[in-house]
Order: structure tokens, then sequence, then C-alpha cells
């Protein structure tokens, strides 16, 4: 997932394109893992879910529990999301 960017600015420019393949002659799919996209679900569910929820959760005055409940959720469902993805695709 990591090369998909690089993939995509290498049209028409050769420098770009051989710089892409030595990346992928060296690395390869080497982080197309199911553990890697989970793992960057989870960063993305406390780092975007945790605070979105949590402020809201707070301003309406809800518990820890409820807090911990919903971003509970929303974190796994992101990181089982990330999983499937980067080792699909």
């Amino acid at each position: 997932m990591h090369f998909y960017s690089a993939l995509m600015n290498q049209m028409g420019d050769p420098e770009v394109k051989a710089l892409f393949d030595m990346l992928m002659e060296r690395f390869g799919t080497e982080f197309r893992t199911f553990k890697h996209g989970a793992l960057h679900g989870v960063i993305a569910g406390l780092f975007i879910v945790l605070p979105v929820l949590g402020t809201n959760a707070l301003f309406e005055r809800k518990g820890w529990k409820y807090i911990l409940i919903n971003v509970g959720y929303w974190t796994l469902t992101l990181a089982l999301m990330g999983g499937i993805i980067c080792q699909w695709a």
C-alpha cells in the first residue's frame, strides 16, 4: 500500500519509474501483510477515532466505559479493514 502513490506518480517519468522499480526490487511484498495493515488500522483508531469520539462523549458527559466500548469497536473494525486491504492489494 505504501508504494501505491509511487506507482501513480511514475506515469511518464522514467526517473520515477526507475526509483519505483528499485523500491519494489528491494522491498517487494515485505510490508503487504495482514499484520502490517492491521497495525495501520489500530493507529488510525487511536489517533483519529479516539479524539473525535472521546471529545463528543465528554461533551455529552458520557462515561469512560461508553468511550472505550465505542472506540474499541471502531479500532477493531479499522484494524480488520486495514489488514484485509493490505494483504489483498
